[in-house]
């Protein structure tokens, strides 16, 4: 899938209700048709270093190009506790959207959440991102081949660091370990809400190997303070010079979506809403230059078809968490 690629998806069914958009015919501010009287609010169910922060700001960016104003709100205590607090605070008006990933569904098995992405109304999946394996530039693994045997040789020396057990990099060591053929219990990760914070613990030395989305880690590696061994894409990504796990022999492909839900309980015509702005906003240049930046993979899927994905991942990574012994 190339990643600069982006879905229109249902934004050519309702390009013909300008005023949905929040547009009048004559290109002028309208009125918003949702009756919420107040900007939309984004919200982030992690810190604002997280990826998921990342998703927010493009998209209260490219909402504003578009002539919509938003705001962004943060809960750093992360997927459960975020959740919870956006059903409790949003539901009673619904002008909200929470930004959420496959990583949320994994972290909510494990952690036996009661309220989950299930409790929320799927609105549309945004983008793909893969995750990459990197160490510090002085370590003495140079390739994935020679990583994987250091681990099956020594797994008590390599300590894995990510983001919350559940999310896409936790699964991903999981899935290298066993790769290296080590059980389930031999695998030593250690979480840390919001992507930056697992890359400094790996650049002090606390972390052999630090996993986490390219976005989040390309800065790293730009500078030479992050060595990248593998990329979890089924190729290569273009003009991004890191070799995938598949070309070095190792059978791993794993990718993080990210989207957004909107509360509890909301009603067609609020839903519908919220659907027409974010079809509008991935029409628009600065969400395209958004995907640029942060080497992200446009995905639209909007609507009911959005809702039946996420059910399907569900059950998908309930399997992969059972096969990897999480």
């Amino acid at each position: 899938m190339h990643r600069r690629r982006f879905i229109a998806g249902l934004a050519a069914g309702c390009l013909g209700l300008p005023a949905a958009y929040g547009q009048s015919e004559n290109g002028t501010r309208a009125t918003d048709t949702s009756g919420a009287g107040e900007p939309l609010t984004l919200f982030v169910p992690g810190p604002e270093n997280s990826g998921l922060a990342a998703l927010g700001r493009s998209m209260a960016a490219s909402l504003d190009a578009e002539g919509f104003a938003s705001t962004l709100a943060y809960d750093p205590r992360g997927s459960g506790a975020g959740i919870r607090s956006f059903a409790d605070r949003f539901s009673s008006h619904g002008n909200a959207l929470m930004a959420g990933s496959f990583g949320m569904i994994g972290a909510s098995i494990l952690a036996r959440l009661p309220l989950t992405l299930d409790n929320l109304t799927p609105v549309a999946r945004l983008t793909t991102e893969y995750a990459v394996a990197a160490v510090r530039p002085d370590s003495p693994y140079v390739s994935l081949r020679s990583f994987l045997t250091a681990l099956k040789t020594d797994p008590g020396a390599i300590l894995f660091g990510g983001g919350t057990v559940g999310t896409v990099d936790h699964i991903l060591a999981a899935m290298i370990a066993r790769q290296a053929g080590l059980k389930a219990g031999q695998l030593r990760y250690k979480s840390i809400i919001g992507g930056t914070g697992a890359i400094d613990a790996v650049l002090q030395g606390e972390f052999t190997c630090v996993l986490g989305g390219l976005s989040e880690l390309q800065p790293r590696l730009a500078l030479g303070q992050l060595r990248a061994l593998a990329v979890s894409a089924p190729q290569r990504l273009p003009g991004i010079a890191i070799p995938t796990f598949l070309e070095q022999g190792a059978p791993i492909e794993l990718a993080n979506w990210r989207g957004v839900f909107a509360p509890p309980g909301i009603d067609a015509p609020r839903l519908a809403h919220l659907t027409a702005l974010t079809d509008r906003m991935v029409t628009g240049a600065t969400w395209k230059a958004m995907l640029f930046r942060y080497n992200w993979t446009g995905d639209y899927l909007a609507g009911p078809g959005f809702g039946a994905f996420v059910r399907s991942e569900t059950s998908r990574v309930r399997v992969l968490l059972a096969e990897l012994g999480l």
